[in-house]
């Protein structure tokens, strides 16, 4: 064939995008529209009459791209953008079984591309339901949603999924996470937003109607979802099957989102404790829960009776990913109220007196789950414990002493140890802690100033006070991604601790973009619910095991397969081989 009949076919059809070319020696060349368009204008327009009667195959791209038809659309991607800066666009051949040869345009693959990252940014590429992050940012809208009447968030977590890992393997334990997704999308409503958070724990956020009772409404929600994950998946093997704990917890308009999701990771727990495979409540429409009457007479009852508990919350070393230390949290298993947030028990603690006992309880608890956690995992348990103390602690004259025994009694290093020093706290009162706390520092105990930036900690409480590390409030790395002001703050403090050789944390971080700009701004640990919520300890044992977070899954790209467009197109229709 030659130029100018191939320039007939291009008239005749202004769809046809590409030709073929099919060299006598098996190799394969490519005639783009668009080049050989301008090849027959030509310069001042005597193109058609120099190349009308030249074979066509002299005018074709003798090296078109030629991928496999299930090749991956990131590697297509890749290679085209290794070619030469004139060829990146061009047309891509696909060799489909047979022989047979199809074309996708390079816009369209570079589209994919697009909308592919755009999907692994919000979606677990396991299970298909969306990520932390996007839940988060849905919760968060929905409690301004000033038209919700009533919001409710279920969180889930599978009972028996370590023993299905352990004894069928990894692989059937994958597969039950994808059930459980398949199972909690088939369930949820249109509008619902369902999430698998990491690991074994799902989470479901849902519209209560208008007019109904939010409790009943609630709970009916959870039990659907519990007896949705206990009926067995013929498809899965025997065995492979769990049950779930189910925490609830209802809101509404004006709600905050952290105090929501909270409430009902905790009302999971208290589901958990009771044998699992059932369903607990909360309520937070309230900012942070009604106080529970008699808390602070109370506590030293709590403590006899063995009812407080610590959750531990994670603070990870931010370019190595390894649990660096665990914040210790106080939760009260009230016998009445179920599990109680520090909210509804410590301001009434406070005007009781009782927060020296409740500090030492802590102290204590803390410091003897270190030393069980060394002697269990070696080098992979958390290098430090963070232990809150409050003013009337900090006050006591043999406050060094107190926790030096304390160290010597569970048999904890006190380089082991990381004070906290109250937020609420101004350098007053602090000062005279000093004396005390520069013991516990020669000591090799940690001082950490909390919420740096906000509230009373000032640049003049690191001059006054021996402190070996600090935490950036949670505030600025909230608006760090979108304030160039935070982000600012961000980067000074964590310039400052290392001009000045302290520990600099960052809490709040709740996204992976948060993440990466800590590790580009040089800080070195970071806290938040994207690393991980506070939880039991026996809830950290698989996060101990390894020393490590679960890395976020990769490479939900690579298993995108390239799909052939419908417009594909072979040779000229009914034309055979163009020969060059």
């Amino acid at each position: 064939m030659r130029c100018g009949e191939l320039d007939l076919h291009f008239r005749a059809d202004p769809e046809l995008p590409c030709v073929a070319v099919l060299y006598l020696d098996g190799g394969v060349g490519l005639i783009s529209r668009e080049r050989f368009a301008q090849l027959m204008a030509g310069p001042f327009g005597y193109g058609r009459a120099l190349w009308e009667r030249t074979p066509a195959g002299r005018t074709a791209d003798p090296a078109p791209m030629i991928v496999a038809e299930d090749a991956l659309v990131v590697d297509v991607c890749e290679q085209l953008g290794r070619r030469d800066r004139t060829r990146r666009y061009d047309d891509v051949l696909v060799r489909r079984p047979g022989g047979q040869l199809a074309r996708v345009s390079a816009a369209r693959l570079y589209e994919a591309l697009a909308d592919l990252m755009n999907h692994q940014a919000v979606r677990d590429p396991l299970s298909g339901l969306v990520n932390r992050a996007r839940f988060l940012r849905g919760l968060a809208a929905a409690c301004r949603d000033a038209e919700h009447p009533g919001i409710a968030v279920v969180f889930l977590d599978l009972d028996r999924m370590k023993q299905v890992n352990d004894t069928l393997g990894h692989n059937v334990g994958d597969r039950l996470i994808v059930s459980v997704a398949r199972r909690l999308s088939a369930l949820a409503g249109d509008g619902d937003l369902v999430a698998r958070l990491g690991g074994d724990e799902f989470a479901v956020l849902t519209t209560i109607a208008a007019g109904a009772r939010a409790d009943l409404s609630a709970a009916a929600l959870g039990e659907r979802f519990c007896q949705a994950i206990a009926t067995p998946d013929p498809a899965l093997p025997a065995g492979a099957h769990s049950t779930a704990s189910v925490g609830v917890a209802i809101g509404s308009a004006g709600s905050d989102a952290e105090t929501l999701l909270r409430e009902a990771d905790l009302a999971m727990y208290q589901a958990k404790r009771a044998g699992g495979g059932t369903v607990r409540t909360a309520s937070a429409t309230g900012a942070q829960g009604d106080p529970v009457p008699g808390a602070g007479d109370g506590i030293r009852g709590a403590i006899d009776r063995g009812e407080l508990r610590l959750f531990y919350q994670p603070i990870i070393g931010v370019n190595d990913g390894r649990v660096w230390s665990v914040e210790a949290l106080v939760r009260w298993l009230h016998p009445r109220h179920g599990l109680l947030t520090p909210e509804r028990f410590l301001p009434a603690v406070s005007q009781a007196g009782q927060f020296p006992a409740l500090d030492r309880w802590v102290l204590e608890r803390a410091c003897a789950d270190l030393a069980a956690w060394e002697a269990a995992y070696g080098g992979r348990a958390p290098r430090c414990v963070n232990v809150n103390l409050t003013v009337e602690t900090l006050s006591d004259a043999d406050l060094a002493g107190t926790v030096l025994a304390t160290l010597r009694r569970v048999g904890l290093a006190p380089e082991r140890l990381r004070v906290e020093l109250p937020e609420s706290a101004d350098l007053a009162q602090l000062q005279g802690a000093v004396d005390q706390l520069r013991r516990l520092r020669d000591h090799g105990v940690g001082i950490v100033l909390d919420d740096m930036g906000a509230g009373s900690a000032t640049l003049r409480h690191l001059s006054v006070l021996p402190v070996t590390g600090i935490k950036i409030d949670r505030s600025f790395v909230a608006r760090m991604l979108d304030s160039r002001n935070d982000h600012a703050v961000v980067k000074l403090l964590g310039d400052l601790g290392r001009s000045v050789g302290i520990e600099v944390t960052a809490e709040g971080v709740e996204v992976d973009e948060q993440l990466t700009w800590l590790r580009q701004l040089q800080v070195p640990f970071a806290q938040g619910y994207h690393l991980g919520m506070p939880a039991p300890a026996d809830h950290l044992t698989g996060l101990l095991r390894t020393g490590r977070r679960q890395a976020a899954a990769t490479g939900a790209v690579g298993r995108h397969r390239l799909q052939p467009l419908p417009e594909l197109q072979a040779a000229l229709p009914g034309d055979p081989v163009v020969q060059a």
